[in-house]
């Protein structure tokens, strides 16, 4: 790989992986933090929400700017958001303060993916551009192995506030890294025709859009299982069956590496068999192996081993099915791509709010609320790619070439 591609995708992963780390290197610590402040569960599960909300406004509100002014300065503007607000996180001592300052911090977190494939579309469109979304969701992927592993170590050694200052000053860290090795990669002439403005027409035309609503519908839809998945499986595992917040950080990151796999395994057979059917066939996957779990679940035939290994399943596929509809999604909308990736990801993390709520809104019912919640969002994603996918994995006008700068 280019040396300056290489440093490009590392500064994307990097980016990337600063919005998941504010999700998941604490959620082995919501019961802790919960008792702390004298929250409930559900309390502490709205805060999860909150974060997600956060994620998807920043997202409608980055996208369009960055046509405007380019992708660095809205980038630093996120960062700075980001920072700031993991400070008062830290110095939370009510449950309605975290909740807030967690819904600001999803702003900042927000801006992540949705510079990614904006940058990733501003450079290149067809076999290059979903090589590199790939990789850049492998080390995407790589944060929710991570980060539960070192919140868990930091609550050996100090408190749950700890783990947020972390979060500030890896913030920090993103920020020098981004300055000095990531260039701007919207071109001016480009910058001067976007109107931000136009943001809510443009929005509109594409949900009406055959290239863009049956993709960014179905991540959004597997997205919302997903959300459902991280939202609910602290409590599960470590009340339920009673793990350790270190065993469930475990768990947690084998998953992550199934998500990593499913993102290097659908570059591959997207390849062979093009990403519209490879997309089909990954969803159904997802929506069986999900129903399973729910009805073994019901059956009372489920337990621990099997609950693990079936949600490996799944969330490898739904590694497969992101970036696979993130590029079908991007390369049908190159001449605005920081507003298609805006509301795809602002489509994406509120379909995944809505599944950490509905999470939220059971109390003590044990792992069926979140396993049928996350089999009828992968079922509602299998239907929409099976039925509205137009069949062609390389749509008129595509151009395989880069598209921008080099870098």
């Amino acid at each position: 790989m280019d040396r300056k591609i290489a440093w490009m995708t590392l500064c994307l992963g990097c980016l990337c992986m600063l919005g998941p780390l504010g999700t998941d290197m604490n959620v082995g610590a919501l019961p802790m933090i919960g008792k702390d402040l004298g929250a409930s569960g559900s309390s502490m599960q709205l805060s999860v929400t909150s974060y997600f909300l956060g994620f998807t406004l920043g997202q409608l509100f980055y996208g369009p700017l960055s046509d405007r002014t380019g992708r660095k300065p809205m980038i630093y503007l996120a960062l700075g958001i980001f920072a700031a607000s993991s400070v008062g996180c830290c110095f939370s001592t009510s449950a309605t303060q975290l909740i807030a300052w967690r819904f600001v911090q999803g702003l900042g977190g927000s801006i992540g993916m949705v510079m990614g494939a904006a940058i990733i579309r501003d450079l290149y469109t067809g076999v290059i551009a979903a090589k590199l979304m790939s990789v850049v969701v492998m080390i995407f992927g790589l944060a929710p192995i991570v980060a539960p592993l070192v919140g868990s170590l930091i609550l050996k050694i100090a408190s749950w506030q700890t783990i947020f200052a972390v979060l500030g000053i890896l913030a920090v860290l993103v920020f020098a890294l981004i300055h000095l090795k990531l260039p701007e990669t919207r071109l001016p002439s480009l910058r001067a025709q976007s109107r931000p403005s136009a943001a809510l027409k443009l929005y509109a035309r594409f949900l009406v859009s055959r290239n863009f609503i049956p993709y960014a519908g179905t991540q959004s839809l597997v997205q919302g299982g997903f959300f459902a998945y991280v939202a609910g499986s602290p409590f599960v595992l470590i009340k339920t069956y009673g793990l350790s917040p270190l065993m469930y950080s475990l768990l947690f990151g084998i998953n992550a590496v199934g998500l990593a796999m499913g993102s290097h395994l659908i570059a591959y057979l997207s390849a062979r068999f093009g990403a519209e059917t490879v997309v089909k066939g990954a969803t159904l996957f997802y929506a069986g192996s999900a129903l399973l779990l729910a009805l073994l679940e019901v059956s009372g035939l489920s337990g621990l081993w099997v609950l693990c290994i079936l949600l490996f399943v799944i969330i490898t596929a739904l590694g497969g099915i992101m970036p696979a509809c993130n590029t079908l999604t991007m390369e049908a909308h190159g001449a605005d791509p920081g507003s298609a990736a805006a509301l795809m990801g602002g489509l994406g993390f509120g379909v995944g709010a809505l599944g950490s709520a509905m999470i939220g809104a059971f109390k003590g019912t044990g792992a069926l609320p979140m396993l049928s919640i996350i089999a009828a969002f992968g079922i509602l994603a299998a239907l929409v790619a099976n039925l509205s996918f137009s069949g062609r994995s390389q749509r008129e006008g595509e151009d395989p070439s880069p598209c921008g700068q080099a870098l």
